[in-house]
C-alpha cells in the first residue's frame, strides 16, 4: 500500500499552483468582510495568512474549507472550483484551535475516525493510524483518552486526525492559541518539521507574527479585508510594502524624511533623516525631491557607539537577557534600538551621550 505522504522529506516544490483565490469577497449583512482577495499557493507551500482579529483571515480560510459560502470570486483547488462544493466533498482537512477531539474515544479512535466513515477495511486503517501516529510523535499513547493528554498532545492528535486523511490542503485555524508560550514555540517547530517532511500544501492562520515567520514559506498580511503584501518572510520584514506591514511585522521606528535632489538608482532613492544623508530601499509611488516619505528603521539596525552617523542621548537602558533595549534622542526624535549578547560590551546609561551608528542597507522607505 502506497500513501500519498510516503515520500522523502527532500522532495522539491513544484510550482505548480495548487490553490487558487481569485477576486474573492464575502459579506455578511451588508459588511464586506474579506475584499476582492487574490492569491495562489503553489504545491507543497505552507502559507501564514496573518493579520489582527476582524482583518478577513479566519473567514477566508473557513472560505477555503467550505464552512461559509463565497459572496463573489472563485477559489479553485487543483483547477477545480470548488465554491459550492460541501466540507466533506474537498479534498481538505482543518485543524482547529479548540482541538475538537471526541471525548470519548482514545487516541486511536479519534485518528481513525474519517477513516472509518469512509469504511476502509481495518488492516488499511490500522497501517494508516500508527503512520500518524509516530509521524507527530504519540506512539504508545494511542490507547490514551484526551483528558490523559496535555495541550500539546491533544493539538497533535487533532494534527494526526486531519493528516491521515491525506489531503491535497491542509488548513490550521490559529491552532496554537490555547497553549502556552513555551509549548507554542515548540509546537510550531514541529508543525514545520511535518510539513516539510510530508510536503503536505498548507494555508495557517494566526495573529502571532512570530509564528507566522517561523512557519511560512510566504506570509499574507491582511488589513480590513484587503490584502497588504504577500512575500516570505523576508521579504515582508526587510522592505514592507506600507507602514502597516511595518508596524505589524517586528518593531519599527518611523522617521519622517525629504527626497534629496539626485538620481535615483533602481530601487534606492536618496533622502535627507536625522540631518544627515542616506541611500534607501523604496518600491512606492513615483517621488520627487521635496516629497515626504517614511523610513522604517529596524531596532537592530541601530548601534549604539563612540562615533558614527547620528548624535544622540540614551534615554533608558533596560537590560532584557540576550538582549539590551536603549531608548535613545536623537534631535527631537525618540527612536528604539537593540544591542544583541550584550555580555562583555559596554552598557550605557541614562543620561550618556552617544553616536547612532545606522545599518545603511536595512533602510526601507513607505510612503507618507
Amino acid at each position: 500500500m502506497v500513501d500519498k505522504f510516503d515520500k522523502p522529506s527532500s522532495v522539491t516544490k513544484e510550482q505548480q499552483p495548487l490553490l487558487e483565490i481569485r477576486n474573492v469577497t464575502k459579506s455578511f449583512d451588508g459588511v464586506v468582510a474579506v475584499d476582492n482577495v487574490s492569491l495562489t499557493i503553489n504545491k507543497g507551500e505552507i502559507f501564514a495568512l496573518l493579520g489582527a482579529s476582524g482583518c478577513g483571515k479566519s473567514t477566508t480560510l473557513r472560505m477555503i474549507a467550505g464552512f461559509e459560502s463565497v459572496s463573489g470570486g472563485d477559489i479553485l483547488l487543483d483547477g477545480i472550483r470548488i465554491n459550492e462544493m460541501t466540507p466533506d466533498k474537498r479534498d481538505s482537512s482543518m485543524v482547529f484551535q479548540s482541538y475538537a477531539l471526541f471525548p470519548h474515544y482514545d487516541v486511536y479512535d479519534n485518528v481513525a475516525y474519517g477513516l472509518v466513515n469512509k469504511k476502509m477495511d481495518k488492516k488499511t486503517i490500522r497501517e494508516k493510524v500508527m503512520r500518524m501516529v509516530e509521524l507527530v510523535g504519540l506512539k504508545g499513547l494511542e490507547h490514551r483518552m484526551p483528558n490523559q493528554l496535555s495541550g500539546g498532545q491533544q493539538q497533535r492528535v487533532a494534527l494526526a486526525r486531519a493528516l491521515v486523511m491525506e489531503p491535497a490542503v491542509l488548513l490550521f485555524d490559529e491552532p496554537l492559541s490555547n497553549l502556552d508560550a513555551k509549548l507554542r514555540v515548540y509546537m510550531r517547530k514541529e508543525i514545520r518539521k511535518i510539513q516539510q517532511r510530508i510536503g503536505i500544501t498548507s494555508v495557517y492562520v494566526t495573529h502571532d507574527q512570530a509564528e507566522a515567520m517561523s512557519l511560512s514559506d510566504k506570509i499574507i498580511i491582511m488589513n480590513k479585508g484587503h490584502i497588504e503584501q504577500v512575500g516570505t518572510p523576508h521579504e515582508v520584514y526587510q522592505h514592507p510594502a506600507s507602514r502597516f506591514v511595518a508596524d505589524f511585522i517586528g518593531s519599527a521606528n518611523f522617521v519622517e524624511a525629504k527626497v534629496s535632489e539626485g538620481d535615483s538608482e533602481g530601487e534606492m532613492i536618496p533622502v535627507r533623516m536625522l540631518n544627515e544623508d542616506f541611500n534607501v530601499h523604496y518600491a512606492g509611488l513615483p517621488v520627487k525631491a521635496g516629497d515626504t516619505v517614511q523610513i522604517v528603521l529596524r531596532p537592530e539596525a541601530i548601534r549604539l557607539a563612540d562615533s558614527g552617523d547620528v548624535e544622540a542621548e540614551v534615554i533608558s537602558s533596560t537590560y532584557m537577557g540576550a538582549v539590551q533595549e536603549y531608548v535613545v534622542r536623537a534631535g527631537d526624535k525618540e527612536l528604539e534600538t537593540e544591542e544583541y549578547n550584550p555580555e562583555g560590551k559596554r552598557i550605557y546609561r541614562p543620561g550618556d551621550k552617544v553616536w547612532l551608528r545606522i545599518q545603511r542597507d536595512a533602510l526601507h522607505a513607505v510612503e507618507n
